[in-house]
């Protein structure tokens, strides 16, 4: 009579896989451990290396965070132009608003770097740049009315558009052939 409790003998080696426990793509790096142990996971997530243009990690919080912030500054102008009866140009005066598509469109630029970095789009520091660009287009144009909440956006602008600027020292550059280095 057979133990049927018994438990299976371990593997040959720590983390050896078995041909079998291949997933459908059979990609390198895409192998799930024969047995499960705590300190190996069921399954291992394929991993791509970083492409040229895309910002580190730590950059791709950083400026996710600014932008978020951005978005939180012209809701306060917003906010703070309502009630002080304050109207800039894009809100319109409070007997006769401006559209609400007008008066969403400064948030149409924050909104979209916040996607573009969510999903980890190349080049983020140059359309940060331009977004920032954006922005300050917003403040300028409330410059001759509302002078007090036309430097809040332009302050906001300014911000975003440092924060843009640093990012691009932690974007992924293309490292040197080497080879070509030491023949040229």
């Amino acid at each position: 009579m057979t133990d049927t409790g018994a438990l299976p003998p371990p593997p040959d080696a720590p983390g050896a896989t078995s041909d079998a426990a291949v997933d459908e793509t059979g990609g390198p790096g895409d192998a799930v451990p024969a047995t499960a142990t705590p300190d190996t996971p069921l399954t291992t997530i394929p991993t791509r290396p970083p492409r040229v243009g895309e910002l580190t990690s730590g950059w791709r919080v950083v400026v996710v965070c600014c932008w978020i912030g951005v978005v939180a500054s012209l809701a306060a102008i917003w906010n703070t132009s309502e009630r002080l009866g304050l109207s800039t140009w894009w809100l319109g005066p409070r007997g006769e608003p401006m559209p609400m598509f007008v008066r969403l469109l400064p948030f149409v630029a924050p909104t979209l770097m916040i996607l573009a970095v969510s999903n980890n789009v190349r080049w983020l520091w140059r359309w940060g740049v331009a977004a920032a660009l954006v922005t300050a287009a917003f403040g300028i144009g409330d410059i001759g009315g509302v002078s007090g909440l036309a430097a809040l956006e332009l302050a906001v602008a300014a911000a975003a558009l440092v924060v843009a600027l640093a990012s691009r020292t932690g974007t992924y550059r293309r490292v040197p052939d080497s080879r070509a280095a030491a023949r040229g």
